[in-house]
């Protein structure tokens, strides 16, 4: 029975084997897309230009034009910009899955080739699932009254590819990220890790990411240097044998440390952009971009009051254009506004000045973040109705939401 969500969808074929193209087209056919396919690449680029198909599959060796020549043409035609390409090969090679992927293409199946694995690429394009694995600030909380909503301390983390992966944070919430990753299936992971700033509670779980000791992944860590204090140093210092038992040399992964400040970094066709936020010390909120939606991670980050002596309209237009149509902002949410009186300069804000700036953001969705450790679930829930009471006056359209750890979502 054909799956309506296939159906219209146009996919060509390249192979130079007779067989492998029958069994694909008809296989994608009964599936519910419009399949063609093609011998061997000597007129593919030229049938690919008449048709405009929403997929090209193509086999990695053939004679003639091979599969990564016929990709880069692909991507050398603006035309063709709307094409997935999702390269087929009996080879499964790192290496030749990293050159698919520098050269634009958009998943690597390895033969023999069957409907799950297309569409588990194919699902996953264009889509980001955003999941909440750390929720509370500055301390975890594991007692009863606590826990209803987590009691780890800040990650999160964006799937965009079956073995692709962006996480925020390592605070305590990142053991529970890294066992779901190493379940997920994928032999081997890439994982870019984008830290905010090097208080105790995003940082002191980094060790325990379980990713990191498997050879074969490849985890890339972003961060800000603090003055004198270079990002690599921050991170691996807290793993001199001193404050915890295993060093980095135990690591398995390709581990790399990147310091960046305020600036764009390309990871896979997807743009990550920071900007300094107002938190003692130096810290960074993120912005992602891809396939058209957008997620923001800002915490972190103190809004005064509107009516404070210290209130800065520019900084908070700043951040707003910063998050604007977002469909996704994270933030630090960890007073109500009669607490903050008293919490002037610690570096967080109130709910409703964080309201305030989601409503002109634009954000489709605000998810409520960075619960201080004296707040119970009680406490906590109450946060999302002074939120939705707080949108509703300004006539906002964001929606307010109130994550748990292990909830997913898409972006």
């Amino acid at each position: 029975m054909p799956n309506a969500t296939s159906t219209s969808k146009r996919v060509f074929v390249v192979d130079d084997s007779t067989m492998a193209v029958a069994v694909t087209v008809r296989l994608l056919k009964d599936a519910g897309y419009d399949a063609e396919g093609q011998i061997g690449s000597a007129d593919a680029m030229e049938r690919i230009r008449e048709l405009k198909p929403d997929f090209v599959i193509s086999d990695v060796m053939m004679p003639g034009i091979n599969g990564f020549e016929l990709l880069n043409m692909i991507r050398g035609n603006d035309n063709l910009d709307h094409v997935r390409i999702i390269m087929a090969s009996a080879k499964a090679y790192e290496a030749d899955r990293l050159k698919a992927k520098k050269l634009g293409a958009d998943g690597y199946i390895i033969k023999p080739f069957t409907l799950e694995k297309f569409e588990v690429i194919v699902n996953s394009l264009g889509t980001m699932t955003l999941s909440a694995w750390g929720v509370r600030g500055t301390l975890p909380m594991p007692q009863e009254g606590y826990i209803r909503y987590g009691g780890n301390t800040s990650c999160y983390s964006l799937q965009y590819a079956p073995d692709r992966h962006l996480v925020f944070d390592a605070g305590t919430g990142i053991k529970n990220c890294g066992t779901a990753l190493m379940k997920s299936g994928s032999a081997r992971m890439t994982v870019d890790l984008f830290i905010t700033h090097p208080h105790w509670d995003h940082i002191n779980a980094f060790p325990f990411f379980t990713p990191l000791y498997v050879t074969g992944n490849a985890v890339r860590v972003h961060g800000v240097a603090q003055d004198e204090l270079g990002f690599e140093q921050l991170m691996v210092a807290q793993m001199d044998g001193v404050y915890f038992p295993v060093t980095v040399r135990e690591f398995g992964a390709h581990v790399t440390f990147h310091e960046i400040g305020e600036q764009q970094v390309a990871i896979d066709g997807i743009s990550v952009r920071s900007m300094l936020l107002k938190h003692p010390g130096h810290c960074l909120g993120y912005r992602v971009d891809y396939a058209g939606r957008s997620f923001c991670y800002i915490t972190d980050n103190e809004l005064y009051l509107q009516n404070s002596e210290f209130a800065d309209e520019e900084f908070m237009h700043n951040l707003a254009n910063f998050c604007r149509g977002a469909n996704v902002l994270v933030h630090d949410c960890t007073y109500f506004d009669k607490e903050y009186a008293s919490k002037v300069h610690w570096g967080h804000s109130s709910l409703s000045e964080v309201c305030r700036l989601a409503h002109l953001a634009e954000v489709e969705r605000l998810w409520i973040h960075h619960h201080d450790p004296d707040q119970a679930d009680e406490d906590i829930a109450r946060k999302l109705e002074f939120c939705e009471g707080v949108l509703q006056s300004l006539g906002s359209k964001t929606i307010a939401v109130l994550p748990q750890e292990g909830m997913s979502e898409l972006v």
